[in-house]
């Protein structure tokens, strides 16, 4: 996206995803750190950055400069347009003024799919096998998601009780979280979903775990940074979407395919699981008989 006059007007978050990928390990952990501190980096200077990332000045200067900026200064003013990013107000209404047009819906369909590539591309088997030994080892998984979240989290929830007998939804409907927490043990595992717009509270749900010594796996997308510092396992997924909202197709694949990993690794214990839930829906809907369909209530 650019102004009138040629000049990049997206957001740092923006820019930051949009070259994630080519990104050293070092400029990686800058981009965590100024992801996180995005709608405050003017109270920060360049070294102050440098070294929270644990890299050398010129490395930031680099890094800046790879991104766009003439200097670290001219990044200071643009971030200010990082606060709305990925905010729909920002899409309707910001910078280019989006308008859906015919042959939208192929590149709405163009993104997710750009989406699904580089997550798949991203995330490799080791993080995903780990991720599924916390969850198969866990005596009880809690699934933790706000806003937007909550329906990954929901979504999540509902494939793994299907082969796990205690899987906690969180946070209940008018409950609050301490009472919930109070039941977490080390031999529990955490599976939280934290994308964009994260709340203060889930960081502290995850210290609080993370103190008791329970695992915890994060799926999240490019910009978690300080919630990632608190997880056993980080999966990320690239969710920009093409036009007012962010995509979700991704962290929904994946989630179809860590619970799938779940479910096989678990063996005939999710088998006998899956078994029963069969024969109570049999049990708890007579109208349905397994291959003949609907049956009328009076035989």
């Amino acid at each position: 996206m650019h102004d009138e006059e040629g000049a990049d007007a997206r957001p740092i978050d923006a820019r930051i995803l949009a070259v994630y990928d080519e990104l050293t390990a070092s400029e990686r952990r800058l981009a965590s750190v100024v992801m996180e501190e995005r709608n405050s980096l003017s109270s920060f200077t360049a070294g102050e950055l440098a070294a929270r990332a644990n890299i050398s000045n010129a490395t930031a200067a680099r890094f800046f400069r790879r991104l766009g900026y003439n200097s670290y200064n001219d990044a200071k003013l643009h971030a200010r347009q990082g606060r709305d990013w990925g905010s729909p107000l920002y899409e309707l209404t910001g910078i280019g003024k989006k308008r859906l047009a015919p042959g939208d819906f192929g590149l709405h369909i163009a993104q997710d799919l750009q989406n699904l590539t580089q997550t798949a591309e991203m995330l490799s088997e080791e993080s995903l096998e780990a991720a599924a030994r916390i969850l198969v080892g866990a005596r009880r998984i809690w699934v933790v998601g706000f806003r937007n979240s909550m329906v990954l989290a929901s979504y999540a929830r509902g494939l793994l009780i299907h082969i796990k007998d205690d899987v906690q939804l969180l946070p209940l409907a008018g409950m609050s979280m301490g009472e919930e927490l109070a039941s977490v043990r080390p031999d529990d595992a955490l599976l939280v979903f934290g994308f964009r717009r994260r709340p203060v509270i889930l960081r502290e749900v995850m210290a609080v775990v993370r103190e008791i010594g329970a695992p915890s796996v994060l799926i999240a997308d490019m910009t978690a940074a300080r919630t990632a510092q608190l997880a056993t396992v980080t999966l990320r997924c690239h969710n920009r979407g093409h036009s007012l909202f962010d995509s979700y197709v991704a962290p929904m694949s994946v989630i179809n395919y860590l619970c799938s990993m779940v479910g096989q690794s678990l063996g005939e214990p999710a088998i006998e699981r899956l078994g029963q839930i069969e024969r109570l829906h049999e049990r708890l809907d007579p109208l349905v008989v397994p291959g003949q369909g609907k049956r009328s209530p009076k035989e």
